[in-house]
């Protein structure tokens, strides 16, 4: 399968996915996207009690399904995996045969059989519609469409709520929650039905008219311009200016084990679930990054990052509204360096182009990159004013996911080397979407020009 197809497979898995996860009728604790079987057959699971009780595969094409093709897809999941329910999600067009034999299914189970259905039925072992409870949908190969129907889905999620929202504001939480089904397929690990249930409550809540809340501050800093009264404006503050000499981290001390764990036990003792929180981030990137790590999405903390801007001061990046004006998006291009290497270098072109500075790097010290991703925002370009807001910083972040998903299984297994030029606020949004990014390694450049004015390896999170 390549990129284009794969990605394309990834993507309408997760709305396939979305869409079982709103609308299923049956009572589920944990929903997975693609379900490790031994024939691999299983894109979405849904699970209860340990027990797999609806196993779904989505098959899309861009031509039309064949009722051949039905039937053997049909076998081959049912034989891959013990399941209560089991589902065929057809993206695309039916030719007729297959349309008529859907529709026979159908009629089997409704006890309805024509003739029709008979002839269509013949040849096939309907032993196995007795055995087993199947279903067959067909919706066409159109994204909008599929979008509508989560959109549909989702309004009537939040009107069970009692919560009414805006046509942006769904549209903004569909996309969200389709993103985070993506990032889950990546690992195999499945989304428990209360962490489904809590993150699209935190978001509607986020996002419902007239929701305020009071935010506790907490802050993190690494070095003191800027930030000299950072201790007397947050209600905790982490300070990590000893481990450094200006930017450079200290000969004696390592970003895991000095930094990472330092930050790490900070704001797990400093955060919990009852309260609302503010960070303010005066620090390197790679710390930034880290503590959206931390307090990723699936924690259940509610926080958002604080951010310095050029043109409003220092403002809370919330996602609070989502505007009816359209944000810059990402340009992605890849290069296939070595064919022989599986590890991927991602390079993120926010507030300065560093490619060529990157690649200079990669080629110093002879990093085992076979892809390099190179992520400029289109039309804006690489300026300290191309992220407009937090709903602008969120959006981007979710979107990385887009430029890794072109790399093959050997790739994702391997290691992501991550360069960025890129708010703090920003970096933090993508740690919080990291998870799903597999093993992954940081960098920082030398800012000031006092050493190697290159890189530097940072924080590691390979092990």
């Amino acid at each position: 399968m390549g990129g284009k197809e794969a990605s394309r497979g990834f993507l309408y898995q997760a709305f396939a996915s979305v869409l079982e996860a709103l609308t299923a009728q049956t009572a589920w604790d944990k929903i997975y996207i693609e379900f490790p079987t031994s024939k691999d057959k299983v894109d979405i699971a849904l699970e209860k009690e340990k027990q797999i009780i609806k196993s779904i595969q989505v098959k899309s094409t861009i031509n039309s399904f064949s009722k051949s093709n039905i039937k053997a897809w049909l076998l081959e999941l049912i034989e891959d995996v013990s399941s209560t329910k089991y589902e065929l999600f057809l993206i695309g067009q039916c030719d007729k045969d297959t349309i008529t034999f859907i529709n026979s299914v159908k009629k089997y189970y409704d006890k309805d059989i024509d003739e029709k259905a008979k002839k269509s039925l013949a040849g096939f072992d309907t032993n196995i519609l007795d055995e087993n409870q199947i279903e067959i949908v067909n919706i066409l190969f159109e994204i909008n469409l599929l979008e509508k129907l989560v959109r549909d889905s989702l309004h009537k999620y939040i009107s069970y709520r009692n919560k009414k929202m805006t046509y942006d504001q769904i549209s903004f939480i569909s996309s969200a929650t389709v993103n985070d089904q993506m990032i889950s397929s990546t690992q195999g690990k499945g989304i428990d039905r209360k962490v489904f249930d809590d993150e699209l409550e935190k978001r509607i809540l986020l996002l419902a008219d007239g929701y305020s809340i009071q935010r506790t501050s907490i802050g993190i800093k690494s070095f003191n311009r800027g930030a000299e009264k950072l201790e007397n404006e947050t209600e905790s503050c982490l300070s990590l200016l000893d481990k450094f000499d200006g930017r450079r981290l200290k000969n004696n001390h390592n970003w895991n084990e000095d930094i990472y764990q330092n930050l790490e036990e900070f704001l797990l003792n400093n955060t919990n679930k009852k309260h609302a929180y503010q960070i303010f981030l005066d620090t390197h990137s790679s710390v930034a990054f880290a503590a959206g790590r931390v307090l990723d999405n699936k924690s259940g903390i509610d926080i958002f990052p604080v951010q310095k801007t050029t043109t409003n001061g220092t403002i809370l990046w919330d996602i609070t509204r989502v505007p009816e004006r359209k944000y810059s998006d990402w340009q992605f291009s890849h290069e296939k360096t070595n064919i022989n290497r599986n590890d991927s270098a991602i390079i993120l072109n926010v507030t300065r182009n560093i490619y060529g500075d990157v690649v200079d790097y990669i080629k110093d010290i002879e990093l085992p990159i076979g892809r390099v991703i190179n992520c400029t925002l289109n039309k804006v370009g690489a300026t300290n004013i191309s992220v407009e807001d937090g709903t602008h910083a969120t959006i981007l972040a979710n979107s990385i996911y887009s430029a890794l998903s072109d790399r093959n299984t050997a790739e994702r297994r391997a290691i992501l080397h991550i360069f960025a030029s890129a708010p703090n606020a920003f970096m933090f949004f993508l740690g919080q979407n990291s998870l799903g990014f597999g093993k992954c390694i940081l960098y920082e450049y030398d800012f000031e020009q006092r050493d190697s004015c290159s890189y530097s390896q940072s924080i590691d999170f390979t092990k």
